[in-house]
């Protein structure tokens, strides 16, 4: 059973845990999205498993739920470990947007540091394929209709954001 904290609309504690699961109107708990980009301007995006309850299929960039007692930024850093294998140096993760959705706050982080996708272990249960992509291609998978819908909302935005090798 996965436990996470529950926060008010403000983003404030409530000293109080849940399932992650668990969904109550005015009660939000903590996600986040990392995009890992390398010095040739790629994101590498997963592919999520066929067994996942959403997207199944759909590739995406690695994330997934904060949980209890934890940062955002550490799970950014544990959700890079346990989908692909890697260690993100911290000096190379930064973190670039944050929203809310109808139950949870995401943090959308950036890291940028070159991967030898041959050393990439993945963890069966969540990723069954990886990959370097160019933003065109991201874009491409977004008209096909191959990326997670929950990138959409922010993708263009998130672009703008960092220093990207235009």
């Amino acid at each position: 059973m996965e436990m996470v904290d529950k926060l008010d609309n403000k983003r404030q504690m409530l000293n109080k845990t849940a399932e992650r699961s668990e969904k109550t109107n005015g009660e939000y708990r903590q996600s986040v999205h990392t995009w890992i980009m390398n010095s040739k301007g790629e994101f590498l995006i997963q592919k999520r498993s066929p067994n996942k309850k959403f997207f199944p299929n759909m590739w995406s960039q690695t994330g997934g739920g904060v949980d209890e007692g934890e940062t955002t930024l550490q799970a950014a850093l544990r959700e890079c470990k346990e989908e692909l294998g890697i260690t993100i140096d911290l000096i190379n993760i930064e973190l670039i947007l944050s929203f809310k959705r109808k139950f949870d706050f995401v943090d959308v982080w950036l890291v940028k540091q070159d991967i030898d996708i041959s050393n990439i272990l993945l963890q069966e249960e969540e990723v069954s394929d990886v990959k370097w992509a160019s933003i065109y291609e991201i874009r491409e998978l977004m008209k096909t209709n191959r990326l997670a819908k929950s990138i959409e909302i922010y993708f263009d935005m998130f672009i703008n954001l960092i220093d990207y090798p235009f």
